[in-house]
């Protein structure tokens, strides 16, 4: 078998093929080409400016600890020496998977340390008030057949809204990849939900009252190209994936978008391209305007385009309300 010479560097024996722009790549120019990607996405879109206050939402999955580690590679490359503070986070859910997650946190830490940047972990029910799994058992005991991801999705960034508040935090850093934002736009479509475009994008909630915006420096990186950087990094990865995944509907999609991709391996980027060209178009037309009318929570006051936001509805359908907003008082 001949090898293949980095099409790249012209030197190194070349391992990868990124077979959506043909290139063939060695080791060294394919750990470049991700690193590139980060903070290239970071510079054209606009994400960081002077003086903001970032957090970098941590889970513990190989994703969010390759963000970690090309945000630590990037340190001192502007716009990230702009940044007045960096605040490493990590949300535990509290299921018996989280215990799994929680496995990466030395290592977080460690690594944390070593570059002088802060690390916390916050629990869901420290900041709520309850649990996901005891809204969970509370639904399902009230006949609500309800996905467990739903609960913990919802939950959880609201959570990471929340602490973003607390710490004065001006933007909040997620690893949402490619793949991601690709099954985001088919879910929207196959919903028949165009008002959810209203929040796709590399940066998302910059319009919207007491709302922490995110952005995504790792979109438009592939999920399996991110799974290869942590592996060459030496990145540890989770062994077991989440027991409740299989019943997500991005669980399918996964596989569709998988199957589409070997007969097209540009359809992922031109599906978020679609995306992103919509949520523009609707944005230029007023569209969000028109049908999109934002509100406070009735019962938290939390940005809402209904009576009461989808947390409170949770807890509310859950019987929990009333132990909510007493941990909301103290």
């Amino acid at each position: 078998m001949v090898s293949t010479v980095c099409t790249r560097c012209r030197r190194r024996e070349a391992f990868y093929l990124r077979e959506s722009s043909g290139e063939a790549l060695c080791k060294q120019c394919f750990m470049k080409s991700i690193e590139e990607k980060f903070i290239r996405n970071i510079r054209e879109y606009d994400m960081i400016k002077y003086g903001d206050s970032i957090g970098v939402a941590v889970s513990g999955g190989k994703d969010s600890l390759v963000l970690l580690r090309l945000l630590i590679k990037n340190l001192k490359k502007p716009p990230l020496t702009y940044v007045e503070r960096i605040l490493v986070f990590t949300v535990d859910e509290e299921l018996e998977y989280s215990k799994h997650k929680l496995e990466r946190v030395t290592y977080i830490r460690q690594l944390c340390e070593k570059y002088g940047i802060e690390y916390r972990i916050y629990t869901i029910s420290s900041i709520i008030g309850v649990s996901v799994q005891e809204v969970y058992d509370k639904l399902r005991e009230k006949g609500k057949n309800i996905n467990m991801c739903t609960i913990c999705g919802v939950f959880r960034r609201r959570v990471m809204n929340e602490i973003a508040r607390r710490e004065g935090l001006t933007k909040i850093m997620t690893a949402h990849n490619l793949d991601d934002d690709a099954q985001t736009v088919l879910l929207n479509v196959f919903s028949n939900d165009l008002k959810r475009f209203k929040w796709f994008g590399p940066i998302t909630g910059e319009d919207v009252e007491n709302f922490v915006p995110r952005i995504k420096p790792l979109r438009n990186i592939r999920e399996e190209e991110i799974a290869i950087y942590a592996y060459l990094t030496g990145t540890p990865m989770l062994e077991r994936e989440c027991p409740y995944v299989r019943n997500n509907p991005r669980y399918l999609l996964k596989f569709l978008l998988a199957d589409l991709e070997r007969k097209n391996p540009n359809i992922k980027y031109m599906i978020v391209s679609f995306g992103d060209s919509l949520s523009n178009l609707l944005k230029e037309v007023k569209y969000f305007e028109r049908k999109i009318k934002t509100g406070k929570c009735s019962i938290c006051g939390m940005p809402t385009t209904g009576d009461i936001c989808r947390t409170c509805e949770l807890i509310r359908d859950a019987g929990l309300l009333d132990k909510y907003l007493l941990a909301k008082r103290d």
